[in-house]
């Protein structure tokens, strides 16, 4: 964990409740893809968000969806645009990328969680990593998929990169996975025992899937989630 003042370098508002920020560290900061950032809002009230790009770049890139209603991310973004800067902890979390295995991946993302596997993908890519990679993205509706051309040109360049979009409620015409993310994972693979998997999403949603996974074969210590350090 590296305390460190950033500058806000960028606001960007991708749809009705996403924001893409790319913060500047004012010191040179270390960490691993699939980690995450804490923003100190006050003593004693840290807000963690995914890190959005690979551990290769001078700024650090968040995606965070904020709605007046949700004032958790909401406030990180007012005092943002208000300050100017904020200070973080960088380097967080223990579901990085293992790098060091030829074991096949799957990841899981609920939501804006692709902001966590965007950078365990671009690290993957970097890397040329040969692992059979296998992303399942699952949003409520269409609409939510606001990466979702970045992810299919990763699976078109990348033969090892396979994409599979998740709608819980499809529009009629939807001719894809549909339902929940992980039953996606689970009607595709009888056998999870060879896999890596990283699953990223709201908290039942990730304990939910790790019990299904582990009935399907997965081992428990190649479930890789920072949900689950919290349920």
């Amino acid at each position: 964990m590296q305390p460190v003042t950033c500058t806000i370098s960028s606001i960007e508002k991708l749809n009705d409740f996403l924001y893409r920020i790319f913060l500047s560290p004012n010191k040179d900061v270390s960490y691993k893809a699939g980690q995450y950032v804490s923003v100190v809002m006050a003593e004693g009230d840290k807000r963690h968000f995914s890190i959005a790009n690979a551990p290769v770049a001078n700024e650090i890139e968040l995606h965070i969806g904020a709605t007046p209603e949700n004032s958790y991310a909401m406030q990180v973004i007012d005092k943002m645009r208000s300050e100017g800067q904020v200070e973080v902890e960088i380097g967080n979390g223990d579901a990085y990328l293992r790098e060091d295995t030829s074991r096949p991946i799957i990841l899981m993302a609920g939501g804006t969680g692709f902001s966590y596997v965007k950078s365990l993908l671009e690290q993957i890519v970097r890397l040329k990593l040969e692992n059979p990679v296998y992303l399942y993205w699952g949003v409520k509706e269409y609409a939510h998929f606001y990466f979702e051309n970045e992810a299919s040109e990763w699976a078109e360049k990348h033969s090892n990169i396979h994409f599979h979009p998740v709608i819980e409620l499809p529009e009629a015409e939807w001719q894809g996975h549909q339902g929940y993310v992980h039953q996606a994972v689970l009607d595709e693979f009888t056998d999870l025992s060879d896999f890596d998997i990283y699953v990223v999403g709201r908290f039942e949603m990730a304990k939910i899937a790790r019990e299904d996974f582990l009935k399907q074969g997965a081992l428990v210590e190649r479930i890789f989630g920072d949900a689950f350090a919290f349920i």
